[in-house]
């Protein structure tokens, strides 16, 4: 491929320069850019055609570093230097092509092959250095975190191809807002993955702001919601593609990457996805917030364990209280099933673990206490509070609950 720079492309016409603004913008990598910079960058991106049965052989050093599929299809492939194959995509058209970082060298080369006549834009160091100024440093850095987690996507299909068998669903849920639900399933699904790394799957459907890969400092680059729109023959690879992988050893997958399409999160569609990630994993954990959507109901009808989060405040106590009522006597939940989590959000609560035990009748399996900011100030560092204080009140209690639902399932052994 030829340099972009500042050289003019083929096509500077509005309408063409408005699509590559288009694509610029719904890309987890340069969506945060004002409509300048956008502008900027769309006017150094140079079309290339990509005929049918064609590859484009993309190496480390060198060449265009961004790529993106305009229209048509194409099958991306990365391979490493004895020329295995790590991992294959399908992109959409408009999404990012994942490219080696320049630090790798020629460890690795990645492959578009042309499934049908197709159009990619291509920007390259010197483009984005003239378009972005001194944003440039914050792009590199999160283009390099994509070919990270592109890499633990590759390691953790090679972990996962060795076992075959039905990974059993945890389930996480609270009847109120702010229990701090989301900060511990994601801390509990990173404790499970020190036990089987790469076999653990967050899916977050915490609607409709799911926050599980903000939390973990991931880059969501697709969703369920997304991928239930990809053909039959391109279902499972696009889910694969959408789960991002964290250093701890787990995956995440959104159930959304936007608010309005919180709507297609049907019963229907996420027991698809359900049936396809079982076959991966050891353990599928899914973050349900307060939602008791068609789509948490037919997790919980599914999971063998479910985490109830309660805070001890008095108003959530009720609403706690006619939750278990319809896990046990509408969706017959055995009491085994569930374990019950006391979170202390507060330094000083309003009911302390006799009261809402008292409250409930129901003994709670693991209490975490007050953890003043920990956890925000380890999101705030880019990470997880498992990570950066592993004797932190949150993380100790992640710790315990990882080994609550291990003894639940009867993964303790």
């Amino acid at each position: 491929m030829g340099a972009s720079g500042s050289a003019p492309s083929v096509d500077q016409t509005p309408s063409a320069l408005q699509m590559r603004m288009r694509i610029l913008e719904i890309s987890p990598v340069f969506s945060d850019l004002n409509d300048g910079l956008l502008r900027a960058v769309a006017r150094r991106m140079r079309a290339v055609a990509l005929a049918a049965r064609d590859t484009l052989r993309l190496g480390g050093a060198g060449g265009d570093i961004v790529v993106f599929l305009a229209s048509g299809q194409v099958e991306e492939s990365v391979t490493d230097a004895t020329g295995k194959v790590l991992l294959t995509r399908r992109p959409a058209p408009g999404d990012l092509v994942i490219l080696p970082a320049p630090r790798t060298g020629d460890r690795y080369v990645t492959n578009i092959y042309g499934l049908t006549d197709a159009v990619l834009l291509t920007l390259d160091r010197d483009g984005m250095l003239e378009g972005l100024g001194s944003e440039v440093e914050k792009v590199a850095l999160m283009l390099d975190k994509l070919w990270e987690q592109e890499l633990s996507a590759a390691a953790a299909a090679e972990a996962q191809s060795a076992s075959r068998t039905a990974a059993p669903i945890v389930a996480v849920f609270s009847a109120k807002g702010g229990a701090g639900t989301t900060t511990l399933a994601i801390n509990t699904t990173a404790a499970l993955a020190r036990k089987y790394p790469r076999q653990v799957l967050l899916i977050d459907l915490a609607a409709p702001f799911g926050h599980a890969a903000l939390f973990a400092d991931l880059i969501a680059t697709g969703s369920v919601a997304s991928a239930t729109k990809a053909s039959e023959v391109d279902f499972e690879s696009v889910l694969r593609g959408n789960i991002v992988n964290h250093k701890t050893g787990m995956g995440v997958l959104p159930g959304t990457l936007r608010p309005e399409e919180v709507d297609t999160l049907t019963g229907e569609r996420v027991g698809r996805v359900l049936d396809v990630v079982v076959a991966w994993q050891k353990l599928i954990v899914v973050d349900l917030g307060t939602s008791l959507a068609e789509a948490a109901l037919a997790v919980i009808e599914r999971a063998e364990c479910l985490v109830i989060v309660v805070p001890p405040e008095i108003a959530a106590m009720t609403d706690a209280r006619r939750s278990i009522a319809i896990f046990r006597d509408i969706m017959n939940v055995p009491d085994h099933r569930m374990e019950l989590v006391l979170n202390q959000r507060s330094p000083h609560p309003p009911l302390d673990r006799a009261a809402v035990e008292s409250i409930l009748g129901r003994k709670m399996s693991v209490v975490v206490g007050f953890d003043d900011s920990r956890p925000e100030d380890s999101t705030l560092a880019g990470g997880l509070v498992l990570q950066h204080d592993p004797n932190s009140a949150v993380s100790r209690g992640a710790s315990d609950i990882a080994r609550a639902i291990l003894t639940s399932l009867k993964l303790d052994g």
